[in-house]
């Protein structure tokens, strides 16, 4: 075989890959860059900005600690009502919603069955007639 054949053999290959891996990113459905709710997050973002803003105003910023497979959640006020949001940044089918209420200042939250890797926890929860919102990267 000569070299001429071997260039034409190499770019044909290499063409292919670029069409393959082409075919391959518009096929996929998902858009990773973009949230599915942004619209009603735009409209809602003076509600968030306003209980982020209570929880530092306040001084009712949570502690998150995570030993082994359970997660513990220190709040400053005794009696708590809300939600616990987990967003996994590379699959959202993955993401949780979990109500709680507390009459005592902690929170604990076996974690054994979330995969493993980096998680978004939003605690969004009311109290003393307060309403406050609350973000953690957290990595399990």
């Amino acid at each position: 075989m000569n070299w001429g054949t071997k260039i034409f053999l190499i770019l044909a290959v290499f063409m292919l890959c670029i069409v393959a891996v082409g075919f391959y990113m518009v096929t996929q459905d998902t858009d990773s860059l973009e949230e599915d709710d942004y619209y009603e997050q735009g409209l809602n973002y003076d509600q968030a900005y306003e209980k982020k803003q209570n929880v530092l105003s306040m001084k009712e910023m949570p502690t998150v600690a995570l030993r082994k497979d359970t997660l513990y959640i220190h709040f400053v006020s005794k009696v708590n009502k809300g939600k616990l949001l987990f967003r996994k940044p590379s699959d959202s089918k993955l993401d949780r919603e979990l109500p709680f209420q507390t009459t005592d200042n902690l929170l604990v939250l076996p974690i054994s069955t979330f995969d493993k890797g980096m998680w978004n926890l939003y605690v969004d929860w009311k109290s003393e007639g307060k309403d406050f919102l609350f973000e953690e990267h957290i990595l399990f």
